[in-house]
This record gives structure tokens, sequence and C-alpha cells, in this order.
């Protein structure tokens, strides 16, 4: 197996693990000290926005982008990026992140249409020749940042209640 097919297999694998966590699923059963099981007060319904594209993707695409951002950012102290690779894993969080545009909540919206933007001009300098900061700067500019951030940081959970 190829070195680049084993890093798309891995960040796959990754993915599936963050997005299938079913430790704060609102489907998930509940254990006898939970408040649910010792309660006789039924479970909210969850709502249209935690049950959107948007955020039943929400986990998968940001350990996606923390990943990618982790190894493009290796670039800085001089480390070698595997470009084959890492264009791959781009086009995976662009397919997940076009997927999720849609539903994104409008609070959220603006910062990840920013994030992914980011991520397409990172990519696009993902070749032979390129300069560190052509592949560094759009993830990790001064203007970037905020996005990433509110990206990271965002809870769909926290938008219904």
């Amino acid at each position: 197996m190829t070195a680049p097919r084993r890093g798309i297999l891995a960040m796959a694998a990754a993915l599936m693990v963050a997005g299938c966590s079913s430790s704060g699923s609102p489907d998930a059963a509940p254990t006898a000290s939970s408040p649910a099981a010792t309660s006789s007060t039924p479970r909210p319904r969850p709502t249209a926005t935690a049950t959107s594209a948007f955020c039943l993707d929400l986990e998968t695409f940001q350990v996606g982008v923390v990943a990618f951002r982790s190894d493009v950012g290796a670039a800085i102290e001089g480390q070698p990026l595997d470009f084959e690779d890492l264009r791959a894993r781009a086009a995976l969080i662009a397919r997940t992140g076009k997927e999720m545009q849609a539903s994104a909540p409008r609070d959220i919206a603006g910062h990840f249409r920013a994030v992914l933007k980011a991520i397409d001009a990172s990519a696009s300098g993902l070749k032979q020749g390129a300069k560190v900061r052509d592949v560094v700067d759009p993830l990790y500019g001064k203007h970037i940042l905020p996005a990433f951030d509110a990206v990271d940081s965002y809870d769909c959970g926290a938008v219904d209640g």
C-alpha cells in the first residue's frame, strides 16, 4: 500500500471514529447514572438543526481540518510535505464541507465558508516548487484565525438550547 493511500485511510478512520462517537449522541442509550435514566421526564427530541447534515458531520469535519492544518503547519519547521496525501485529504474535507454547507446555521455559515476557501487555497499551493507561505498562510494568517477558531469550537448542541 502506498504512503498516500495509508494516509488517506488513516484520516478516514480517524474521521469515522470522531463522527461515530455516541457519547454525546441524543440517541445513545442512557446509563444507570445518567439523568435520563433516573428522571421520569422525557428527553427532548433533537431539533432540525441537530439532525442537519452540518451538525451530523461537524465533528468529522473539525477533526479533518485540525489534522490537515497540523500536517501543513509542519512545513513551518522545515518538514517535508506529502503533497499527494494532503491534496487528497483537502479534497475529502472539501467534499464533506460542500455537503454540509447548505444546512450550516447562520451564526457559523460565514466562518465555515471562509475555512473551506482557506483549505482550497492551501491545497492549490501543494505543488513542487511552492513556497511554504503559499501553503501555510491561507491556514494560519491573522485574518483567517477567527474563522478556524469559530468552526473548531462550534457546538451544534449549544445552538439547540
